[in-house]
């Protein structure tokens, strides 16, 4: 009997908080909440309450050492190591944030899609393709590594690019591989690809906005120069 008012208490608080999220829970239930998935049959009310009389506030508890949370009646390795890793996963989560932020300017133009990606390729040894996802202003979604090949060949996959664009609901891509040991000019098969990539894209609603080719501190546009039919080197400043 005791069991079944848990699992049934469980799930009313689950589904108070897919619901409401957390705007709708008190310190205390944050932390019941959080321990559902660590203490699988226990009352977790007491032990949150006891969490907060010992470290003082929600945050405080997240941060408190492992074997500090240990001390509490009720917490044991299992969910001192939850506690611990949702802290570490906040820290990760802001760091990611700040990290995209760095490249908040839209990627809507040859030398800012070139900016974006030369710090990214210029000291890679063999050739890796990048893409980056973005929103209907240009902004960065996701970047992504989708392939490493040799020094002179990457393969380049549509598919796993569409499928990667599909996943983040992307209203464009921008994708980037580097020349390690040559000129930031287009081969054959790179405008070939980019015609392949770009139809494949556009067959689900999606531009293409660039095919960057890095070679050290320098890149071009693929995009640019089909239009123009003539490569001009572009150096970063």
């Amino acid at each position: 009997m005791a069991d079944q008012l848990h699992t049934h208490h469980r799930q009313r608080v689950l589904e108070r908080f897919r619901r409401f999220g957390l705007a709708a829970f008190a310190d205390h239930e944050v932390l019941e909440l959080l321990l559902f998935f660590a203490i699988p049959r226990a009352d977790t009310n007491g032990t949150a309450h006891r969490l907060l009389e010992r470290f003082g506030s929600l945050h405080a508890v997240l941060e408190a050492p492992a074997a500090q949370l240990q001390q509490v009646e009720g917490i044991g390795p299992r969910a001192a190591d939850l506690l611990t890793l949702c802290f570490a996963l906040v820290s990760r989560y802001q760091m990611d944030v700040d990290r995209m932020e760095q490249y908040s300017e839209p990627l809507n133009n040859a030398e800012r899609i070139g900016a974006y990606f030369i710090p990214q390729l210029q000291t890679e040894r063999e050739e890796v393709l990048l893409a980056a996802y973005l929103d209907g202003a240009g902004r960065v979604i996701k970047c992504e590594e989708v392939a490493r090949g040799g020094r002179s060949h990457v393969q380049v996959d549509p598919y796993k690019i569409a499928s990667g664009a599909l996943f983040c609901q992307a209203a464009g891509v921008a994708i980037a591989h580097n020349h390690p040991n040559g000129a930031a000019r287009p081969s054959e098969q790179d405008l070939r690809v980019t015609a392949e990539l770009e139809s494949a894209l556009r067959g689900l609603g999606i531009e293409l906005v660039d095919h960057c080719i890095v070679a050290r501190d320098k890149f071009c546009s693929v995009k640019r120069i089909r239009a123009a039919q003539q490569y001009i080197p572009i150096t970063r400043r």
